[in-house]
């Protein structure tokens, strides 16, 4: 093995300590433009293929160029472009070169009640996140509720403790300098992002303050210097923060990982015809439910979701939690099986499963899933709402004909599906 393959891909192509200087710097991004440039050299033995190369050159544009102008709009507002950001809310946004209109669409992804629980199920999966899931819940029903600055305290001291515990520091977010918010290949790591927000975030004040703030000053927000942060766009940014956190956690992750063997212009070919035919399947596919009242047990249970459901509801209710594993869509998982296992093991025998029973089914999209139960614990019977995914062993979202792909649901804990509703 040579060195290089030996060293991790963030030791072998280290950041800038301040960041990259622009989005298209950013190496999955200079990766992906090399590889559209090496497939226009193949075009001459596949003219079909010059329609697929403008559209996916326009897509690959389109997306850094919204993170570039994301930053040249909103950096000096100390806004960071994370990964669960929806994208389209923010392409016409940003290119109208407004910070208001830009930050008032940002915002509104982080009140959209759809959206957001998507993104907490995610957040709460960390493993470093999980202990502090109750916390986060806390702060969201807060931040919909209007105390914002409720939201602003609880979610300060959950960036400080999920930072002590990433890594071997065993530092807050407070004492750590802004090169070590740097991760390698991350939209965070941009020279206006992660980085540059710290220099806001642990500044000092002395003197006490009633004037109305809108920067996440932490420092000043703690020791009560800043009186005045009861507001949307403080609260928005402490979860603005911890979002980005939650990707340079992430990236520290990769950065560690070797580099895996280039694709050959072949394998790369192949995945485009592969695309493409998924892309087919997707075209033609229609939604369809169906219920045990309307439709009967058989229709239901002959769904291909319904049955991995029954499978991992069984699991939870035997107490097998080694079949229970397959099932959940852990986005960190354990380094090994055995302690995998050991990890749902604390968190679903705490809630023994007495008895369930499948309501209906709704197949909202060609890898997505909602699965409708009744769930019996102490006692208690609660209807919840069960989403799914069918994704492959790389955890990419496959559609329900493909056959590299399998259901797992996204809510990984008992207490993110009893009594839940999406």
């Amino acid at each position: 093995m040579t060195k290089n393959a030996a060293q991790g891909r963030g030791e072998a192509d280290p950041p800038p300590a301040s960041g990259y200087p622009s989005a298209y710097d950013i190496p999955k991004f200079k990766k992906m433009a090399a590889e559209l440039a090496g497939l226009k050299l193949l075009l001459f033995l596949s003219p079909k293929l010059r329609g697929q190369m403008k559209e996916l050159e326009a897509e690959l544009e389109r997306i850094v160029g919204t993170v570039e102008r994301f930053y040249q709009v909103l950096g000096e507002r100390h806004w960071v472009f994370h990964d669960n950001l929806g994208l389209d809310p923010l392409v016409e946004a940003v290119s109208t070169g407004d910070a208001d209109v830009a930050e008032a669409a940002l915002i509104a992804q982080y009140r959209d009640e759809d959206r957001m629980r998507w993104v907490l199920l995610r957040t709460k999966s960390v493993s470093a996140l999980r202990p502090r899931a109750d916390l986060i819940d806390a702060a969201w029903r807060d931040y919909q509720e209007g105390r914002y600055y409720s939201v602003v305290l609880v979610l300060l001291s959950v960036m400080d403790g999920f930072v002590n515990d990433v890594g071997q520091q065993r530092r807050g977010l407070h004492t750590r300098d802004g090169e070590e918010l740097v991760a390698w290949d991350s939209v965070t790591a941009h020279h206006q992002g992660l980085a540059a927000t710290q220099a806001s975030f642990t500044k000092s004040f002395k003197k006490t303050s009633a004037e109305p703030v809108f920067e996440l000053y932490r420092n000043g927000i703690v020791h009560g210097n800043l009186t005045n942060f009861d507001n949307l766009v403080v609260a928005s940014k402490a979860w603005n923060r911890l979002f980005a956190l939650v990707d340079w956690s992430h990236a520290l992750e990769e950065a560690a990982r070797p580099e895996p063997p280039s694709p050959s212009w072949t394998d790369t070919l192949k995945k485009l015809a592969d695309n493409a035919r998924q892309q087919k399947v997707m075209d033609k596919w229609v939604p369809r439910a169906a219920s045990v009242a309307a439709d009967g047990a058989e229709a239901v249970l002959s769904e291909p979701v319904v049955q991995a459901a029954t499978a991992m509801l069984k699991a939870w209710k035997t107490r097998n939690y080694g079949k229970l594993a397959p099932f959940l869509h852990e986005f960190t998982k354990a380094k090994s099986r055995g302690a995998f296992i050991g990890d749902i093991r604390k968190r679903f025998e705490v809630s023994p499963l007495d008895d369930y029973e499948v309501i209906r089914v709704e197949m909202r999209g060609p890898g997505v899933a909602h699965v409708w139960v009744t769930l019996t614990v102490a006692g208690e019977a609660q209807e919840s709402e069960v989403r799914w995914l069918r994704v492959d062993e790389d955890q990419h979202v496959r559609t329900e004909t493909d056959s590299r792909g399998a259901w797992q649901t996204i809510q990984t804990d008992p207490l993110a599906i009893i009594g839940r509703a999406w």
